[in-house]
């Protein structure tokens, strides 16, 4: 059985969409009218975000939130706090009217995939620190629209650091360590698609002696780097990952067609994945969101 997810954004909502804004747009202006701007675009996000999981809710999917819900915040060059917005109450009570939402629908699992920029097991320590204020950020958001559940609303993440195996898990275990703890207790890793990258079995090989991670099981990233595991062989792995109580979240996406990439995501699904007789939850990642998955 697959339960299907949506991620980020849902077209059927168009034209309501989410709104950004740079550090450059943002730091052209008067401060006082920066984060007059930000503060809006924070507040619609949310607006959004609250429309996005009514949908899904209504439509028995899952839905991974945007990791764009709150431009500059995290960015310390910004030097911008959630206070500092002249709208910060009416963003809060937003907050709220999306946890109100998710309590309607509980049975829309939440989660969250922050952006590549992420490394934990990086040598710069600006990065990891940075890395630490966004996925501890996020983490907090989830907590504050009531995903107390915890592994249930995960936080997904790559390794994305390369060379020394074993010297890069210990990196990653020692700042995985600074966060906080209910960060720590969402954290999943997924396989990467290149072959210098992450597979399924660098994972279990070199994480699994560290403590173990549940691991996000890319079907498209494993066809890229199988790393000599079948893709029965990788996804049995992933799945005992998780426990025996916690229902997997893995993601599916299919190769672009007339593309030199395998890589580069198809716009729609022409097939449902194998899951070797077990239950899974599953966020189709394809140019067409929800549309990709309507006649499958």
């Amino acid at each position: 059985m697959i339960k299907r997810g949506v991620c980020c954004i849902v077209l059927a909502l168009e034209p309501l969409k989410f709104r950004t804004i740079t550090y450059k747009s943002f730091s052209s202006l008067p401060r006082e009218l920066g984060l007059a701007k930000l503060g809006e675009i924070i507040e619609h996000n949310m607006d959004v975000t609250a429309a996005a999981i009514a949908y899904c809710g209504e439509h028995n999917l899952n839905y991974r939130i945007s990791s764009s819900l709150f431009p500059l915040i995290t960015y310390d060059k910004a030097e911008v706090k959630m206070r500092d917005l002249p709208n910060f109450f009416q963003i809060l009570a937003k907050v709220q009217n999306i946890k109100h939402t998710r309590e309607k629908y509980p049975d829309t699992r939440l989660s969250i995939h922050p952006d590549q920029f992420n490394v934990l097991a990086s040598e710069n320590q600006d990065a990891v620190t940075r890395t630490i204020r966004e996925l501890d950020f996020y983490s907090d958001f989830m907590n504050d629209i009531g995903c107390y559940d915890i592994i249930m609303n995960p936080i997904n993440i790559h390794m994305n650091a390369n060379g020394d195996w074993d010297k890069i898990a210990d990196k990653f275990v020692e700042n995985y360590s600074r966060l906080k703890l209910h960060t720590r207790m969402r954290l999943v890793l997924e396989n990467d698609d290149k072959v210098a990258g992450w597979s399924v079995k660098k994972l279990d090989q070199y994480m699994k002696p560290r403590g173990g991670f549940p691991i996000t099981f890319d079907y498209l990233h494993h066809k890229c780097h199988p790393d000599s595991l079948s893709e029965e062989e990788a996804f049995n792995i992933a799945y005992e990952s998780w426990g025996p109580i916690i229902r997997p979240l893995f993601h599916y996406s299919e190769s672009a067609l007339d593309q030199n990439n395998p890589r580069k995501h198809a716009d729609y699904a022409t097939k449902l994945p194998d899951t070797y007789g077990k239950s899974i939850d599953l966020d189709f990642e394809f140019k067409l969101k929800e549309k990709s998955f309507e006649n499958i």
